[in-house]
């Protein structure tokens, strides 16, 4: 830690130009390495996965369009009708031969109206160089067995791409070659191409990375087209294992085997195309740092200037208030924030002065309090000694009432002499009685008091001298002649409950009122009495805050309840 506090600056200024440039810098610098190595992997695999689907799905294409040609082929060979109407055909006399011609010719519409991959079809008589059933123009002298064969099946060939034989079309087709297998004449073939650029856009379906050129490759490997003449001829061996060579070195090859006919479609893809996207990334994201850099540092001076300059001047107050200097008028930052600690620490600022004031005042009033308590401690300790005199010349005298008088009285005041906050409910209430003795003997009235408390009750402490106050209102305010006072003593729950109940003259709603304002001064006065009762309820709320409650219940000519809930204090730290 303390090697860490040695390198970090002190400075406010210098932290925080520091963590600016670390918090621009550091997440572009884990951004941009995780992102190149994610995004690296992501591009490659995308544009691989795009060139193995699109290849996949050309290689399907064509299948499906060599299957087609097939299937039609099948139905013009002799296993087909057309074929066996072919059959009969050559076999049949003039009119026979007529009815069977319209019926080849609508049959052979049928199937090129239901095939539209199928293009020009035609039936070859290898021996005679024949043609016949032509649905579209031929070439003049042509030769189907001459083509450049892509696969072989027993006698089924797959030609291809070539040009087409149609000589209005010229474009690259498929070809498929099948022996007719006549009875009474051989070699006699069935040719169908594909229709009219459907080889050039079957091809042209992969459009996954520019520049990519297709290749068809035959069993033996040997290039049977070529969309790149100049780098890869057809004719050409397809050097799958010398990529080093020549035009193969700048380039990828992805491969789609044909299992069937044991052919490849192979996609020949320039590097520098493949790689583009990759490097139109990393372009982009070097922009993109640039410019979070120019960014970083502008937005590193506008904190600069809104952040260290209201925090300085802040600062400079703040050094100022011991001289009692402080130039605050004027320095607001016009930010909400920082006017808010500036309102703060000027509202500080008074409190501080204002509360040294105060703690000066009452350095002065304790001063005075301790002289003042000195003399009075003089004068009760005189008077206790004084009745402790009187109270064995009437014991000498033989005078049993004054005696008992005096000493009730000399008990009170010692109790009340006596130093600590709170005292056990017994002694409570032994002062209380040594209370009452005076009070009947003073009066001269008869009463009755009942004490209703448990043995272990008794040992709880509570602020000393609170239950005289609540008896001595019953007694003097509101007892009747031979009246009678409760005071019992309960547990409810973890609460003491401390009740005091007569049987006197109770008091109105307006009395009960104005004693229960706790914050009315003139409440005792109104209700003729309850200065006893203010004190008590400002010695339970010095002790236990809102913890504690005070209720009263009066009702004329009934009674006065008083209910003390106090926290149960079973023992006390200290001096009690």
């Amino acid at each position: 830690m303390a090697l860490i506090k040695r390198f970090v600056p002190y400075s406010l200024k210098n932290r925080l130009t520091i963590m600016l440039i670390v918090t621009t810098m550091i997440p572009l610098a884990l951004i941009g390495t995780i992102s190149y190595a994610s995004i690296y992997s992501v591009l490659e695999n995308k544009a691989e996965r795009g060139v193995r689907s699109n290849l996949h799905q050309v290689m399907l294409s064509l299948e499906s369009t060599l299957d087609q040609l097939n299937h039609a082929s099948q139905q013009l060979a002799l296993d087909g009708r057309i074929g066996k109407n072919l059959d009969l055909y050559l076999k049949a006399d003039i009119y026979e031969k007529k009815q069977l011609l319209d019926e080849i010719k609508n049959e052979l519409s049928l199937v090129t109206f239901t095939n539209p991959s199928m293009g020009l079809a035609f039936y070859y008589f290898a021996n005679s160089g024949k043609v016949m059933f032509e649905n579209y123009s031929i070439e003049e002298g042509v030769d189907i067995l001459d083509l450049p064969v892509l696969s072989k099946l027993g006698t089924i060939s797959y030609n291809g791409p070539h040009r087409s034989l149609n000589p209005w079309d010229g474009h690259q087709v498929f070809s498929i070659v099948r022996n007719v297998n006549l009875a009474d004449e051989e070699n006699v073939y069935v040719y169908i191409e594909t229709s009219f650029k459907l080889a050039e856009s079957l091809l042209s379906m992969d459009q996954s990375v520019a520049d990519t050129a297709h290749l068809i490759v035959d069993s033996e490997g040997r290039i049977l087209f070529s969309e790149d003449e100049k780098l890869f001829p057809t004719g050409s061996l397809y050097a799958s294992g010398e990529r080093n060579q020549n035009g193969y070195a700048g380039h990828y090859f992805f491969e789609e085997l044909n299992e069937k006919q044991n052919w490849r479609l192979v996609a020949a893809i320039p590097k520098a195309s493949y790689d583009r996207e990759l490097r139109s990334w990393l372009l982009q994201f070097a922009a993109l740092t640039i410019l979070s850099l120019a960014a970083g540092c502008l937005v590193a001076w506008i904190l600069w200037r809104t952040v260290y300059e209201p925090l300085k001047k802040l600062s400079q107050d703040m050094r100022l208030v011991p001289y009692s200097k402080s130039q605050s008028n004027g320095r607001m930052a016009s930010i909400m924030e920082f006017d808010r600690i500036h309102n703060s620490f000027e509202s500080m600022r008074s409190r501080i002065e204002m509360l040294l004031l105060e703690a000066e005042q009452r350095e002065q009033r304790k001063a005075r309090l301790e002289v003042e308590k000195l003399m009075h401690q003089i004068n009760p300790h005189f008077l206790y000694n004084a009745l402790d005199t009187v109270r064995w010349l009437a014991r000498m005298r033989g005078e049993k009432e004054i005696d008992k008088l005096v000493s009730s009285l000399n008990k009170i005041l010692h109790y009340n002499l006596n130093k600590g906050e709170t005292a056990q409910i017994r002694d409570e209430l032994e002062a209380l009685q040594n209370y009452m003795s005076v009070q009947s003997a003073r009066y001269q009235f008869h009463y009755e008091i009942d004490f209703q408390a448990e043995e272990s009750n008794l040992d709880w402490f509570i602020p000393r001298f609170i239950l005289q106050p609540l008896v001595e209102n019953a007694l003097l305010h509101g007892l009747k002649d031979d009246g009678r006072i409760w005071v019992r003593i309960a547990a409810e729950g973890s609460d003491a409950l401390i009740e005091v109940r007569d049987d006197g003259i109770g008091m109105t709603e307006e009395q009960l009122r104005k004693l229960r304002d706790t914050e009315t001064d003139s409440a005792p006065s109104a209700a003729g009495f309850g200065i006893g009762l203010n004190y008590v309820r400002k010695v339970i709320a010095l002790h236990f805050g809102d913890r504690a409650k005070l209720f009263i219940e009066s009702e004329p000519d009934t009674g006065t309840i008083i209910t003390l809930r106090l926290p149960i204090i079973r023992e006390v730290k200290g001096d009690a």
